[in-house]
Parts: structure tokens; sequence; C-alpha cells
């Protein structure tokens, strides 16, 4: 496991310590992690990536378009950003749309998920992605529903964006209008 810094928080995601992944998932100790999905900006379709067969954990997996830890001392956006640029060379604006948690044999971990808009520029730079590729919503819940080397991470982020793929507009400016929320979040284009 990599040897970066990362922050333990609390239930309310105060940071109450630091310590290594490896320490992290022995101990099951609260963290914070990142997801992103790109949007394809015409179409509305969502990118998923497939994890290098490198990978120690779930090697061939579909996963969300990018993803990682929260290092300590970074913002959720600053990671975000981050995943981004190493998994798939992508340098765009990332919106945040959505938090929860993700608990696994009793190991706990916030996730807060983000969007991001764009239909080229992929390029694998760090390994850590073998392959990846546009979906329609419907194609990609067909493939979650499926099962079949799904990152569980991937299924708990896509469900929740799935259910609000109404969010996602065909149009060259896409709308992201949260429910109860007064923002109106529109890509940098």
């Amino acid at each position: 496991m990599s040897s970066e810094v990362l922050d333990v928080v609390d239930a309310n995601d105060n940071v109450v310590g630091q310590t290594d992944m490896s320490e992290l998932y022995e101990k099951k100790l609260l963290h914070r992690i990142v997801h992103v999905f790109v949007i394809h900006p015409m179409t509305g379709e969502v990118y998923f990536q497939k994890r290098s067969d490198s990978k120690s954990y779930l090697p061939g997996f579909y996963c969300t378009s990018a993803g990682g830890h929260v290092r300590s001392g970074e913002s959720y956006e600053r990671a975000a950003m981050r995943e981004l640029k190493e998994e798939l060379g992508l340098e765009v604006p990332v919106k945040k749309v959505h938090r929860t948690n993700f608990v696994i044999n009793g190991h706990d971990r916030f996730i807060e998920l983000f969007i991001a808009f764009a239909d080229s520029g992929i390029d694998f730079k760090d390994g850590e992605v073998a392959s990846g590729q546009f979906f329609s919503m419907d194609d990609a819940m067909e493939l979650v529903n499926s099962g079949e080397k799904i990152h569980p991470q991937l299924d708990l982020c896509f469900r929740w964006l799935y259910a609000n793929k109404h969010l996602v507009s065909n149009s060259q400016q896409p709308i992201f209008v949260l429910p109860s929320s007064p923002y109106n979040l529109r890509p940098n284009t």
C-alpha cells in the first residue's frame, strides 16, 4: 500500500490525526475518499474507467471515472482534481454533487462525489487505469446491475447519479440543479 499520509477523521469529518494507508485499513479508521464522474458535454454519457490489472485492490474492475484518497491537509475538491489529472490526464473544473458514507466490512469512509465535463483529452498517465469508455446512463446502469467486476464504490456512487440523471442535460451547457440546493452548477467550457 501507498506511504501517503492521510487524515483520520471523526464522525463529523473533523481531522483527529494522520496515518499511512496500511494503518488506516488495518485499524479500519474513518477517512476521506473522492470520486469523479466525467460526463460527455454533448451526449450526457458517463465515463467509467477499468482499473489496471496491476492494482492490488480489485484489479480489472470498473470504477468511477477517477477517484482515490484525500491526502492529509488536502480538500476534497483538490483531491478530486488531482485524481482526475493523475488517472485520466484531465485538467478540467470539478463540481461537487453529493456526499455520502460507504461502509464495507465494518470500515467507514466519507465520500464526496464530483462531476466534470470532457469529451476528449483522456490519457492514462500513471498506470492505474487500463482503459475506459463513455456509456449511456442506461447502459452504465445495466453494467452496474450485472455486478460483474464492479467496484463497490462505483455501485454506490453511480446509483446516486442514475437516480439523479435528470440533472444531466444533453445540451452544450449541462446544468445541474441539486435538490434542495440554491446552486446551479455549470461547467466551465
